[in-house]
């Protein structure tokens, strides 16, 4: 009990109240970001150029399915708000409806810089592919 009270205190609330959806996000995020440091910075050392080059559409297809699950965690959000306002009529729309879309704006928070990380992280190795063709 009292382990389980620690965790809700450790924790910030938006964690909570985002469900699984959010925690898909951030283990997301998490694994494109290092993925993408890990790939820029061979690339700046200019080793494992294919390896990078492996990686390149797979994340490419992962970034953009963090706004898509920010999307989905609204849905179910909302989705759940309207069946507890079905059951509870005190409860407050506006305040379930801005818990709702708190995985849409972390889905579109982690996914902006990851694409210009990404998009960067193309023209580098496009750079050296040209460097290395030459």
């Amino acid at each position: 009990m009292l382990l389980n009270s620690i965790w809700v205190s450790v924790i910030p609330e938006e964690f909570i109240t985002g469900g699984i959806v959010l925690w898909l996000i951030i283990l997301l995020a998490l694994f494109c970001y290092s993925l993408i440091i890990e790939s820029l910075l061979c690339c700046v050392k200019q080793t494992k150029l294919t390896w990078i080059k492996s990686w390149l559409q797979p994340l490419h297809v992962l970034v953009s399915a963090m706004p898509l699950l920010g999307l989905l965690g609204t849905i179910i959000g909302l989705l759940d708000t309207f069946s507890a306002l079905s059951s509870n009529a005190s409860l407050t729309i506006s305040d379930a409806i801005g818990k709702a879309l708190l995985t849409t704006q972390a889905g579109l928070l982690v996914a902006i810089p990851a694409m210009i990380m990404l998009w960067k992280l193309t023209r580098m190795v496009e750079e050296q592919e040209r460097i290395y063709a030459s």
